[in-house]
């Protein structure tokens, strides 16, 4: 005999104080009577024990008679088997005993016990149910006779327990109806929202060779496929586009073209799924009247475009919106502070950006050198042009008799040099004055320098100095010519004679004609040459002799930035992976009218390019937590004209802004998680300093039924739990204010997330019977007719022993003793004593 509490058994050293109650005369058989009360209380409350070491092993038969299996040829055999042991055996039966006929539920009832656990096929539950029948340290062993079809599939931690008991395992696995085709699972390969195309991928098992799959939902039929051939298993996807935000409630029903199904009960599969609402876009652009409008029917209702109405960008007000697009919107048109306020947003905030334009947006006066250019994933192209424009020069020089000796050679040379500097598209006269003034070399091309060298050489000292009707030769001369300058040289040794030269000068400088004096040989007879080049906006040089020649400025050479705005006709080719483009054909991608020359910057993804410069066209790259892409021509402009009879250039369009488009613009990242009959929904923050969220629970017409209560289980990360039937739908809306911006996010948990109705358990998933068998040490019976005969092993004790509780026996005593104590007081028995 073993004490389970041994520690009550000091209370009997207290026995003898009964000794000595009542005071007064003693009467020793009324104390003897109440002491063996409380010896036999005292010995009740330490538990006592016998412990048999010759019990017999506990065999625990697990029957699964749901309606999945076919246990119906299971039934006779295990029968026999439960009545050839010698042992103790215990049935737990999956499901319904309905099945069960009048002569083999007296068998059953025989049976020491008999638990029913739930109306399908919880295997999990059966085996913790067996596990549990079987005492602690006694030997006995399972055996399972199922299909494996398990609703419920978190058997991994029983197994584990069972396996570390030693307990073995014995399996016999259940035939399955082998023309039975049904669906298993109904899921979204894509969260689903407004307008863009939703893919359900549906799988169904089974045999047959013409299937026919129709989705269905309130508002009738969404997409169907038929002539489907299933050879144990096949996968289809169905695509639909929603048409509005919400639970949205999918059916699939499955027809069977040929032949008969052999459950019509388990054709349809449904699931709820959770619709976004659009992905709502800030439209700025102002060169195409009504571009929103035109967007907006581009990329169909799952954006919804709402255009900019002018006034000062702020992150806050950027918040409300998933995704900005700037369709060759120039700079100047944004301003400094608006471009500043886009760049916070997309770095700190996760906006979405979509760059597009021609010449205002990428072209020379553009972004280049603004706030925005440095968060594109495309460099400016500034390609420059040095232009030397044309230039008329006309020379006077002074061959009057002053002039005699080196001083006109040297005038010459000068004019040599400032001839020389001329192109072939400049044009050059030569006018020479000696008291009269005649054209030594007409005005023609600088290219004749033959003919003006002859004319220069012809040239000699004599005459008077006579300089204004030269200077007004030369002015006559100069307007009959088009070139972008016009110039008058004067090469003189100063000795210049009165006369209205002012008025003249100031008239060709009004119409563009510069003149510049030389002053020929040392003396200094320069004033009025220096008056004269102020009056005609030029310049003075003085040239004393050969050593000292000038370098003449007639005109100033510039560079001009060259248009990158590339038009023509421009093949362009895809390199972005299938992620970017899903079910477009990137192969039909007309060729643009135009795009603008870039370069894409190191890190950044080219998408889009031309084939022949290969010039990134369309190109992407995360910038802090937005994603920016830049196309370098006009969606809704000219430079797209060709895509507008492409079939695809919406859908093109819709993919491209919907993986530019926020994906962390909700300040909490929510999960909703089911386990059996417990959900869990958490809620982690994104956005530091967001109050937490509120939470409801809505019924099937989308009212509130309960408020969720939240827990704080760590800073910013909130959690809620809640007990539902693994039947019930659970649909939650989560909302959040962020400043005046409110986020709604939808989450539901379908009925039978985590558990498979019974009839639509999937094969590919089911129990491994002869794993499990293998595992645990047991056997893998191989046919119902072996289940008969079937002696099964047992493990989990070290010897076979049974426990007999003697504590209910000792109350019985306790009690029969205080009866006759009482008898005894109240007799006359005790008054004799």
């Amino acid at each position: 005999m073993v004490f389970l509490h041994p520690t009550f058994l000091w209370l009997l050293l207290a026995l003898p104080v009964l000794w000595f109650f009542p005071r007064g005369q003693r009467d020793a058989r009324h104390a003897a009577l109440r002491a063996v009360v409380f010896a036999f209380l005292i010995l009740a409350l330490a538990r006592p024990v016998q412990v048999s070491e010759d019990a017999e092993p506990v065999h625990v038969f697990v029957l699964d008679a749901s309606a999945s299996a076919n246990s119906a040829v299971a039934l006779e055999s295990l029968c026999q088997a439960v009545q050839q042991l010698d042992a103790q055996a215990r049935l737990v039966v999956c499901g319904t005993m309905g099945s069960l006929s009048d002569e083999q539920r007296e068998l059953f009832d025989s049976i020491q016990t008999v638990s029913q656990v739930g109306n399908g096929s919880p295997i999990t539950a059966a085996l913790q149910v067996a596990s549990n029948s079987i005492p602690r340290g006694a030997q006995g062993s399972i055996t399972l006779v199922s299909d494996g079809l398990a609703t419920d599939r978190r058997w991994a931690t029983i197994v584990q327990a069972i396996e570390l008991r030693g307990l073995p395992v014995h399996t016999l696995r259940l035939t399955q109806p082998q023309d039975d085709v049904y669906p298993v699972s109904l899921i979204s390969l894509s969260p689903l929202a407004v307008g863009h195309t939703a893919q359900i991928m549906v799988e169904v098992v089974g045999n047959a060779q013409s299937l026919e799959l129709k989705l269905s939902g309130p508002a009738g039929e969404f997409a169907s496929v038929s002539e489907v051939v299933c050879d144990g298993r096949t996968s289809q996807v169905l695509e639909f586009e929603p048409a509005e935000a919400g639970f949205l409630a999918l059916t699939l029903e499955v027809k069977v073209g040929e032949g008969s199904n052999a459950n019509l009960e388990n054709d349809f599969i449904a699931r709820t799924f959770a619709v976004d609402d659009p992905q709502r876009v800030l439209y700025l652009g102002q060169r195409m009247v009504g571009g929103d409008a035109v967007l907006g029917n581009l990329v169909g209702r799952g954006f919804a475009v709402e255009a900019w109405t002018g006034g000062e960008l702020t992150p806050l007000n950027l918040a409300e919106y998933d995704l900005a697009v700037l369709d060759d919107l120039p700079a100047e048109a944004l301003g400094d502070l608006s471009q500043r306020a886009l760049v916070s947003a997309v770095r700190d905030g996760g906006l979405g950006l979509f760059v597009s334009g021609g010449a205002a947006g990428f072209g020379p006066g553009g972004y280049h050198d603004q706030p925005l250019e440095e968060i594109l994933p495309v460099e400016f192209v500034q390609k420059e042009e040095k232009r030397d424009p044309s230039t008329t020069l006309v020379v006077i020089i002074d061959t009057s008799g002053s002039m005699g000796g080196n001083r006109v050679q040297l005038a010459k040379e000068v004019a040599r040099l400032a001839i020389r500097r001329l192109l072939p598209h400049d044009k050059v006269g030569i006018v020479e004055f000696y008291g009269a003034k005649h054209w030594a070399a007409p005005i023609q091309p600088a290219s004749n320098a033959i003919e003006l060298e002859r004319a220069l050489n012809r040239m000699d000292a004599g005459g008077g100095t006579v300089i204004l009707p030269a200077i007004e030769e030369a002015f006559y001369g100069l307007k009959n010519v088009e070139t972008r300058y016009k110039h008058v040289l004067i090469l003189t040794d100063g000795g210049v004679e009165s006369g209205s030269f002012e008025p003249l000068l100031r008239n060709m400088a009004e119409d563009g004609m510069n003149v510049s004096t030389v002053l020929i040989g040392p003396e200094a007879h320069s004033e009025f040459l220096v008056r004269i080049a102020n009056w005609g906006k030029g310049r003075f040089y003085s040239v004393p002799n050969r050593f000292n020649l000038p370098e003449i400025l007639l005109k100033q050479p510039a560079s001009a930035k060259l248009p990158s705005y590339r038009p023509g006709a421009h093949v362009v080719q895809a390199r972005g992976g299938a992620g970017w483009w899903g079910d477009v054909d990137m192969s039909a991608v007309p060729a643009l009218a135009g795009y603008v020359e870039t370069r894409n910057r190191a890190g950044s993804e080219v998408l889009l390019e031309t084939a022949d410069g290969a010039h990134p066209v369309l190109g992407s790259w995360r910038y802090g937590l937005g994603r920016v892409t830049a196309f370098t021509s006009e969606p809704t402009g000219p430079g797209t004209e060709p895509w507008r009879d492409w079939d695809g250039f919406g859908p093109w369009l819709a993919r491209v802004l919907e993986r530019t488009a926020s994906d962390q613009r909700a300040p909490y990242r929510y999960t909703l998680e089911r386990a059996g009959q417990q959900l869990v929904f958490a809620a982690v923050r994104r956005v530091p300093g967001t109050l937490p969220p509120i939470v409801n629970r809505l019924d099937e017409n989308g009212f509130a039924t309960e408020r969720l209560e939240l827990r704080t289980r760590a800073p910013g990360h909130y959690e809620a739990r809640w007990f539902a039937s693994p039947s019930d739908e659970v649909r939650i809306v989560a909302e959040t204010a962020q400043g005046d911006v409110a986020h709604r996010a939808r989450l539901v948990s379908s009925a039978f997330a985590d558990v498979a109705a019974e009839h639509q358990v999937d094969p590919a998933q089911a129990l491994d019977l002869a794993a499990l068998a293998s595992a645990t040490g047991g056997t893998a019976i191989e046919t119902t007719s072996g289940l008969a005969t079937f002696r099964p092993s047992v493990g989990g004790g070290v010897a076979p022993f049974s426990i007999t509780r003697l504590w209910p026996w000792l109350i019985l005593f306790a009690l029969l003793t205080y009866l006759v104590e009482i008898y005894y007081r109240r007799s006359g028995l005790r008054r004799g004593a």
